[in-house]
């Protein structure tokens, strides 16, 4: 929300609450501009500084998340300030009006003057906070639907980068090579291909996987890299961790490198996959191609995707010689992302 238009809902929230509390004063006090005046700027004080409470109270305490608490907080702070603010507002009045010593005014208020006021807050804390629960609620449906269109985006990029016309034609090139060369080696290739894609097909809906499954497929996927490449593509999976992951994410990051970097026997690319109870980190060493094969969308997809399923981020480190991301673990089999 850009600032004029913050501005314009204080302006007419402010011009709601003087006018309740024109009537507020017409019922309940004798037709005067002083009481009409004193009770404007009860309400309006009231309003203003409880609205303030709320906002601070939002940057600490989501309603989405700790909804009681955030309600029990809210009502103790605002009945605070409403006592205080009320007597503060009587004893200058009636100074200004009267000439009565504040402090002493304040203290001869009696609790039914008070019970005024915390009604006329009961009255301005329903309209806030209804209000802000309202706003909150819809901006965390939209916020949702927002991050799961990101996830069916970026899983549909996975797949599709998968299936791609230049993965399938340079596997079938190293294919065609094989089944002259060596026909056992080729048969396994035709096997391992098949996993691929059938691993991509099965999963091409799902959110998250576990890491054992992850694993597995790229196992199949690095085989197919190294009969292409030889000892040229080095991987190394090191470490153990159970959990889940984001389905195809370990394997778009080796990919990743593959499409950006050199894979020659002059300069033998070297990936390193890292595992932890809370993470994966793919590293590889930096030796970028003058041309790629790549949109520049798969890390900004897989980012998309992680943003749906963990308030941990997807990390991505580069000094120059060495190109890291780190994906998040995930401990549950279904996403616990806050909203």
């Amino acid at each position: 929300m850009n600032k004029k238009s913050v501005l314009i809902r204080e302006l007419k929230d402010t011009l709601i609450m003087a006018l309740i509390g024109v009537v507020f004063s017409l019922i309940v006090n004798p037709i005067t501009w002083t009481n009409v005046i004193i009770t404007v700027c009860i309400w309006v004080a009231l309003s203003k500084g409880n609205g303030l409470i709320v906002h601070l109270l939002n940057q600490r305490i989501s309603w989405v998340d700790q909804p009681v608490l955030r309600l029990i907080i809210g009502m103790i702070a605002m009945l605070v300030y409403t006592v205080v603010a009320f007597g503060f507002i009587l004893a200058i009045a009636n100074w200004w009006v009267v000439g009565t010593n504040p402090l002493e005014m304040a203290l001869r208020l009696s609790i039914s003057e008070y019970i005024i006021a915390i009604l006329i807050t009961l009255i301005i804390s329903m309209f806030l906070h209804g209000r802000d629960f309202y706003l909150n609620w819809k901006e965390a449906l939209y916020r949702e639907e927002r991050l799961k269109s990101e996830s069916l985006k970026s899983r549909y990029e996975s797949l599709k980068n998968q299936v791609n016309p230049h993965f399938l034609f340079n596997s079938l090139n190293v294919l065609t090579s094989l089944v002259y060369e060596d026909q056992e080696r080729a048969v396994e290739f035709i096997r391992k291909l098949s996993s691929v894609y059938r691993y991509v097909l099965e999963h091409k809906d799902a959110e998250i996987v576990s890491l054992e499954d992850e694993l597995a497929f790229l196992k199949n996927y690095a085989y197919l890299q190294h009969i292409r490449f030889g000892d040229n593509f080095q991987l190394d999976v090191t470490g153990e961790a159970s959990g889940y992951v984001a389905p195809l994410a370990i394997q778009l990051l080796v990919e990743n490198a593959i499409k950006h970097n050199v894979v020659s026997e002059a300069r033998p690319l070297k990936v390193e996959v890292t595992l932890s109870e809370k993470a994966v980190c793919v590293k590889n060493n930096i030796q970028e191609k003058l041309s790629k094969d790549s949109t520049g969308i798969g890390l900004s997809n897989l980012q998309a995707r992680y943003q749906y399923l963990s308030d941990t981020p997807v990390t991505i480190e580069n000094d120059g010689k060495l190109f890291a991301v780190t994906v998040p673990v995930l401990q549950h089999q279904t996403p616990q992302k806050t909203l």
